[in-house]
């Protein structure tokens, strides 16, 4: 592997020694769905960036997209992929692989990654559920409310 500025001392790239004391404590990332999807995809090719973590910040736009595919987590491809929407961040936070992901205060999965692919525009934010759906299968509506880490 080539070190670059960029990745230079990114300890998800390349290994920092570190103590760990507990669990990082974060606030409820709030946001509001802006638009809708129906689509479903078997062959997205979704590459989750090896960083388990994001800080997203109010007013941002991003994608939120599920997958029912085993092991999806940080560095992994995912082909089976259901795009809910986009959602907009009322209440920015650090949110983290493994948050627990809520749609008017319904569980639909945990955070398993995050895809790259259209920034600047937007990430891709990849969460594991039972089942993979898109945000008109869901019955999911503009307004809906959008919480990582709480149920809201």
């Amino acid at each position: 592997m080539v070190l670059t500025p960029k990745n230079k001392r990114d300890p998800y790239v390349m290994p920092i020694a570190s103590t760990v004391v507990g669990k990082t404590i974060t606030r409820e990332l709030k946001g509001q769905i802006v638009a809708v999807s129906g689509r479903s995809f078997d062959e997205r090719g979704l590459s989750l960036i090896p960083q388990p973590t994001r800080v997203l910040c109010k007013n941002e736009i991003h994608e939120l997209v599920t997958t029912d595919e085993v092991g999806a987590g940080p560095n992994k491809t995912i082909n089976r992929a259901g795009a809910i929407g986009f959602f907009e961040v009322t209440q920015g936070s650090y949110v983290l692989v493994g948050d627990p992901v809520f749609i008017n205060g319904k569980d639909i999965g945990k955070l398993a990654g995050f895809d790259e692919t259209h920034l600047p525009n937007h990430t891709n934010i990849v969460v594991l559920s039972p089942k993979r759906v898109s945000g008109l299968e869901a019955g999911f509506h503009i307004g809906d409310r959008v919480s990582i880490g709480s149920r809201s």
